[in-house]
């Protein structure tokens, strides 16, 4: 899931004009639901209180991702998320699902590029059998040998969807020739190779390494006060061991773009893809979150200067898009293109380049600026009422940052980006030199 605070922002009414102190309100509002702990063995917990629903949210992450994986064992983080599911002291294959499904709890795990998650959403009476069962994850999976290959088979089956679909490919791709060095060019689900040589050893090798409470970031959100949560963590975590993992930097290891790099893939499509990127900088960068301003006024919503440039003056292409992928390491600032016709790519191609000179010699307006703005805090005030959201965000914002309140800080940081910011940033990234173009074609032409 790439972590992009304002690709949240573009489907609800905004407001017309937004209040620097009411932002401020909104946001010291959140600060005040949350609380953080950590448990002896560096388990870090943090919950956040919200009795407007009876309901709970349940959330483990581990500091493990495709960031952590080396060539030959690309995609092993998302075959151990698939295997915890299936066997500790406390649950046998079909029995995690079954004992939530009996207390009709929603739940699912996920692998990304910085973590591996887990989330269990149930009513409040019920949110102790969600701890249990992660405390189980966490310290006892048991991987037989006798359940590895099935596994395996659906997690290959899953990396074959991925090879025929097309636009998948152009994803995977294009992020391959967009870094070079830096492990964002590997996918999370791994390269084909990689993934038909797991062996349940290396299964057994990385949980090892990577489960463990040192390691991990616990979020409970909801109608659970602070006091049961610190009684009910410490019952359940408090016993493991933790053992802290140091995590490789690669911040910087990516050399610098020499020029544009360019690809073109053939495959049986009806309709034509075109993926423009530039490099971007990361968190450490003080200019790091006007790439998502940037990218909202390129390419967010009907109003965003391609939206209609492409699609409603020139009709040249059918949808339009943008965003700045940067969780945490330097990213890629996406535009994403479907054109109408495979013949109006070198046009709409022209077309972008010169909305990019335009951001590059021209300020935008304070008008402009403002919409990216009003989006931003619609979203935050939505995302404070759904729990699971925050809950997300919350984690998600710890383990990149190492700080819960980062995403607070980027709805800051955006409310205070000026004009003069986005040219700056405009000049010093969006440049032809620094261009990857990517472009889906049909492959009917070839045959």
């Amino acid at each position: 899931m790439l972590y992009n605070i304002l690709s949240l922002f573009f489907v609800f009414t905004v407001p017309s004009e937004v209040d620097h102190r009411e932002t401020k309100g909104e946001i010291t509002a959140i600060e005040s639901r949350v609380t953080e702990f950590t448990l002896k063995n560096g388990l870090h917990v943090i919950h956040y209180f919200d009795s407007s629903a009876p309901v709970v949210s349940v959330n483990v992450y581990y500091r493990v991702g495709s960031y952590d994986e080396q060539t030959g064992s690309t995609g092993i983080s998302h075959m151990v998320e698939h295997m915890s599911f299936k066997h500790t002291d406390i649950y046998k294959p079909g029995d995690f699902d079954r004992m939530l499904d009996s207390v009709g709890a929603n739940n699912n795990g996920f692998t990304s590029t910085y973590y591996t998650g887990y989330y269990e959403e149930l009513a409040k009476e019920h949110w102790e059998l969600a701890l249990k069962l992660e405390a189980a994850r966490m310290n006892n999976c048991i991987f037989p040998d006798s359940e590895f290959e099935s596994e395996h088979q659906v997690v290959a089956e899953e990396r074959r969807l991925q090879d025929n679909r097309p636009t998948s490919n152009l994803w995977e791709q294009f992020e391959a020739i967009a870094f070079l060095a830096h492990p964002h060019r590997n996918p999370t689900i791994g390269w084909s190779d990689d993934v038909g040589k797991f062996t349940v050893e290396k299964v057994r090798d990385w949980y090892k390494k990577y489960y463990n409470p040192a390691n991990a970031v616990i979020v409970i959100a909801g109608d659970v006060p602070l006091e049961e949560v610190k009684s009910k963590v410490e019952k359940y975590y408090a016993r493991f061991k933790g053992t802290p993992v140091k995590r490789p930097d690669f911040y910087d290891i990516e050399p610098a773009l020499a020029g544009e790099r360019r690809l073109v893939l053939r495959k049986r499509v009806n309709v034509p893809t075109l993926l423009i990127g530039f490099p971007t900088p990361g968190i450490r960068d003080s200019l790091y979150i006007v790439g998502d301003v940037v990218a909202a006024i390129l390419g967010s919503g009907r109003n965003s200067r391609l939206y209609r440039t492409l699609v409603i003056d020139s009709g040249f292409a059918t949808s339009v898009s943008a965003w700045n992928s940067v969780e945490r390491d330097p990213g890629i600032l996406e535009i994403l293109v479907t054109p109408k016709a495979e013949s109006l790519i070198p046009r709409i191609e022209t077309v972008i380049l010169t909305e990019i000179k335009r951001m590059v010699t021209e300020p935008v307006s304070t008008q402009e600026l403002q919409r990216v703005k009003n989006q931003t805090l619609a979203t935050a005030l939505f995302d404070r009422d759904d729990i699971s959201d925050i809950a997300w965000l919350l984690a998600t914002s710890q383990i990149t940052a190492g700080n819960w309140r980062h995403f607070l800080q980027q709805i800051e940081r955006i409310e205070k980006t000026t004009p003069e910011q986005v040219l700056v940033f405009c000049k010093q990234y969006l440049t032809e030199q620094r261009r990857i173009v990517g472009v889906l074609l049909s492959d009917k032409e070839v045959k």
